[in-house]
């Protein structure tokens, strides 16, 4: 797909962990979303932004409760129900806190743009289109969607990430989690940097060679070990992507002054003569 670099597109992803309390069942971490916000508002200034929000205590909590998951199946009527309302719960109480700083978001649901996990590009551009010439910032989150017959699955917020990220073509594409990186040495804290990888994805790093993961409570969505695959599919493609604290948002005004920053960068090998 040949698609123009949009370098001035940011796509931010505020983890579910970062703006909930992923052990306090539907809990906003308010504070943080405000923190959030505030940076938000300056690279506003600057550029494009398109926001995607995972589920944390909301989404994620009733969908352990019913058992639902990204493989599509026939959960049951409640537990669809719930996730779907907890989502729009979650992101209401997001955009009210945006509105309140003179932010301008724009909720937009995943079902008007993806069915049976497949993503219309058409919708998708209009996405783009609803941005120009004002302050509009399109926001959509994970949730659960319908596949087809009787059958529903829980589409993530990374997944998101990444169709919206190869469609659009952004110059940064950024994760926000409760974690500073990719850590090769949990209990070390030693961050992997920088993670380099091919045109066939493969990590060419030797320090990359062996990443750990944490395990959360719950987290149907594949946790950290998703959000490094998404972002891996969205480095081959040419979008850097970063991996950032957010409970430090700041850092990512560091990323984008070009400045030295804490998180992790993958991106793709650059070939030669390119």
């Amino acid at each position: 797909m040949d698609i123009l670099k949009n370098n001035n597109l940011l796509i931010i992803k505020l983890g579910g962990s970062v703006i909930t309390f992923k052990e306090k069942p539907l809990t906003p971490n308010l504070k943080t979303i405000e923190k959030i916000a505030r940076i938000i508002k300056e690279l506003r200034e600057l550029y494009k932004i398109i926001i995607v929000h995972g589920g944390g205590s909301f989404g994620h909590y009733w969908s352990v409760k019913y058992d639902m998951h990204t493989k599509p199946s026939a959960y049951p009527d409640e537990g669809i129900s719930r996730v779907r309302e907890s989502m729009i719960e979650l992101n209401h109480m997001i955009v009210e806190k945006f509105i309140s700083m003179n932010l301008k978001p724009f909720s937009i649901n995943a079902s008007s743009f993806i069915f049976n996990n497949i993503a219309c590009k058409e919708r998708i551009s209009d996405i783009m289109d609803m941005m120009k010439n004002n302050d509009i910032i399109p926001m959509t989150y994970g949730d659960v969607v319908h596949t087809s017959g009787g059958n529903f699955s829980i589409l993530s917020g990374d997944t998101l990430m990444n169709i919206l990220s190869i469609y659009l073509n952004p110059k940064f594409s950024i994760f926000t989690t409760n974690v500073d990186g990719i850590y090769n040495d949990l209990k070390g804290g030693h961050i992997i940097s920088n993670i380099v990888i091919n045109k066939n994805k493969d990590l060419l790093n030797a320090n990359a060679a062996n990443i750990e993961f944490s395990n959360m409570s719950f987290d149907v969505t594949g946790g950290m070990k998703r959000k490094m695959n998404e972002s891996i599919n969205i480095a081959k493609a040419g979008i850097p992507v970063y991996l950032i604290n957010g409970f430090y948002p700041e850092r990512m005004l560091d990323i984008i002054n070009g400045g030295n920053f804490i998180g992790t960068l993958i991106k793709k090998q650059q070939e030669a003569g390119a």
